[in-house]
């Protein structure tokens, strides 16, 4: 079963549908005759009290299949220009990719890399849009995207030796996270308080 993400013809049908409800990723998954439409947007609430009734048909004659529609609570981030390389970041961010919100945060308090204080503040800012977006909490959200593209890059020169110049390049990247709605965490069990009634032989 394929999953790709949709096409501008969609997302403009979507858009008409919808009467310009904020949205981001939409994800088709499917394969033959049906087709299942996951549609990422923070504001779900929204969506779904401005989608009409001639969306799914609409949808449906532009595949040409039976069309499910899904709505996912997904909040974004960015920060783009950062002074960071792009391979560093995503040094620190393949170990977040899956996590919990606020079991990610608790862990970038300890890496000792320049790029994890970029990430907890976009991991904050994305955690506080889907506060602001559904109500959500940190434990109830968890990591899907987490991007580093390459950014710009700043030439520099360093006088050298014999009239020769050496080049310093000042990496940028621009950096993109998403957190989704996801089940809250069990809870750990927790051993009682007080003194432990201890018998001795």
């Amino acid at each position: 079963m394929g999953i790709y993400e949709a096409g501008p013809g969609v997302r403009k049908i979507l858009r008409r549908g919808t009467n310009k409800a904020p949205f981001g990723r939409i994800m088709v998954q499917g394969s033959g005759p049906m087709a299942v439409l996951s549609v990422h947007t923070v504001k779900p609430d929204t969506l779904q009290s401005r989608r009409g009734a001639d969306l799914v048909p609409e949808l449906e004659r532009s595949l040409g299949k039976t069309v499910t529609l899904e709505v996912t609570p997904e909040a974004h981030a960015a920060h783009k220009y950062v002074r960071v390389s792009s391979r560093k970041a995503r040094r620190v961010m393949n170990q977040l990719r899956g996590m919990y919100v606020d079991d990610a945060l608790a862990a970038l308090q300890f890496v000792p890399n320049r790029a994890a204080g970029y990430i907890l503040k976009l991991i904050r800012s994305a955690a506080a849009n889907a506060f602001e977006g559904w109500g959500a909490e940190p434990h109830e959200l968890k990591i899907t995207v987490l991007h580093a593209d390459v950014g710009p890059t700043q030439k520099r020169i360093r006088p050298r030796a014999m009239g020769r110049a050496y080049r310093i390049l000042k990496r940028t990247a621009h950096l993109r996270v998403a957190v989704t709605a996801a089940t809250p965490k069990a809870k750990k069990n927790q051993r009682p308080k007080g003194r432990a009634n201890v018998t001795r032989a």
